[in-house]
């Protein structure tokens, strides 16, 4: 290896640091850190997660080998994840298979001696629908009588925005987004009053109690660890706490059925009557030339992001409908694909980093080079709904991507008069195809264009101007 660089979002663990080039991911531990790994490695827990994909790939090496020195003792890789996604991208049902894959983790390490550091979603990512558990530092040996470290961390991260959506129907993503350490058991608490129409499974328990007593601690001295060692804390009695989290996650579930765009693909389809066509021309534009990532922005029920994994190595699929997401979440972990990672992402809303000075979690637009990008039925929606004018859409998408197919909706077409009712006369009158070819010839060259059947639409493939 020859030129790696730490991963900006690795700090917080005082025991080892990510690093990330040449194709692979670093991790690199402390003689402490090295010691806990030592301990657990070859434990039958630990080797069956690698074997079965649960646990990302892992190879212990010096850490000479990959351009590493003091103060690393020992280092170990891994392949890197197509695209790193965040929790506030994920929807309900992605959530809340992240939170099973933790707890169940955690408690197969639990009953093999090993003790996990902690509990956060930024431990799991997913390759295609298929969660995986891809923070192999987190492993220790357990000793007698120590607490699960990462309780506090998971209802914070996992337990509490599934209630949120679960319970109230409240969507998780933007407090998510709006705080990298989550929702915290006070805050909670207010949220979540007690219901004597739908008891609220795991309230008074996880909320309610653990507010108090993480009030009732927040001031003193008192030795948690001790505490709990002297409490019984066993490993019997985290194995009971952990099979009724599992119990509890595994029965919240997704109440909205309906949403703005749950039922766009079929109304969509019989309005533009051009289906078949717009297919066709997306699939000759991804197919000529080899695509390693592919992004699907707003990719609705992914007609079209399966068209794009047919002709290459991944496609990021997304939307600013969580519903829609989810769905087609299931539907493609229902199929075992893994090559379409689906995210819930606004792109009227998105692309700043969060956590520590903006960077420990870096925007979308920092994470991901696709070589291609499919913008179906977005932009109207971007400039008369938000409005975003098409020439800084068209400048956002020029720094995306070397290549991109594009549709327009001209003015006189019915989803933009209907986005119209609304607004008012007049400001709008720049949206139109002409407007926006000129627009979209100063940034791109045209390698083809298509007047779609319904006679409304003009759909284009373009490449970045050098």
């Amino acid at each position: 290896m020859t030129s790696i660089h730490q991963d900006p979002g690795s700090f917080r663990d005082p025991l080892s640091r990510v690093y990330v080039g040449d194709g692979q991911v670093v991790r690199a531990f402390t003689d402490l850190g090295a010691k806990d790994i030592k301990a657990v490695w070859d434990k039958p827990f630990i080797q069956n997660a690698l074997a079965s994909g649960t646990l990302i790939q892992s190879t212990i090496v010096e850490p000479a080998a990959v351009g590493l020195s003091a103060p690393w003792s020992m280092a170990m890789t891994h392949p890197l994840v197509p695209f790193i996604s965040y929790p506030y991208e994920w929807t309900f049902s992605m959530l809340k298979d992240a939170a099973l894959l933790q707890l169940e983790v955690t408690r197969g390490a639990l009953a093999d001696g090993i003790g996990v550091k902690d509990a956060t979603p930024y431990n799991v990512q997913f390759i295609g629908p298929k969660a995986q558990f891809i923070d192999a530092g987190s492993f220790e040996r357990r000793r007698k009588g120590d607490p699960w470290y990462g309780y506090r961390q998971f209802c914070e991260m996992f337990l509490y925005p599934l209630m949120m959506q679960g319970y109230l129907g409240v969507g998780f993503q933007q407090f998510m987004r709006g705080a990298v350490n989550g929702i915290s058991p006070d805050t909670m608490r207010k949220l979540l009053p007690a219901s004597i129409r739908r008891p609220r499974k795991g309230r008074l328990t996880h909320v309610v109690l653990h507010a108090a007593a993480q009030n009732r601690f927040a001031d003193s001295e008192v030795n948690m660890k001790s505490g709990a060692a002297k409490a019984g804390m066993n490993a019997s009695v985290l194995d009971a706490t952990l099979k009724k989290l599992i119990g509890i996650v595994q029965k919240l579930s997704l109440g909205d059925k309906k949403s703005t765009w749950s039922e766009y693909s079929e109304r969509g389809h019989y309005i533009e009557s051009s289906l078949d066509e717009k297919q066709r021309f997306v699939r000759d534009a991804v197919a000529s030339a080899p695509r390693k990532q592919v992004w699907d922005i707003g990719c609705n029920d992914g007609v079209f992001s399966r068209i794009a994994a047919a002709h290459s190595d991944y496609v990021v699929a997304m939307d600013a409908d969580p519903l829609v997401v989810d769905r087609l979440y299931n539907t493609l972990k229902a199929e075992k694909s893994d090559k379409i990672l689906p995210l819930y992402v606004d792109m009227s809303d998105s692309g700043g980093g969060i956590g520590w000075r903006g960077q420990e979690r870096p925007g979308i637009f920092d994470r991901g080079n696709p070589d291609m990008v499919l913008v179906l039925a977005v932009i109207h929606h971007l400039a008369i709904t938000f409005n975003i004018p098409l020439a800084a859409q068209l400048d956002m998408f020029r720094d995306l991507t070397p290549e991109m197919v594009i549709e327009m909706p001209h003015a006189d077409d019915p989803m933009v008069q209907k986005l119209l009712v609304n607004k008012r006369a007049g400001i709008h009158d720049d949206f139109n195809l002409g407007e926006f070819e000129r627009l979209l010839t100063e940034r791109f060259d045209i390698k083809s264009k298509m007047l779609l059947s319904s006679g409304t639409r003009t759909i284009f493939h373009v490449t970045r101007k050098g």
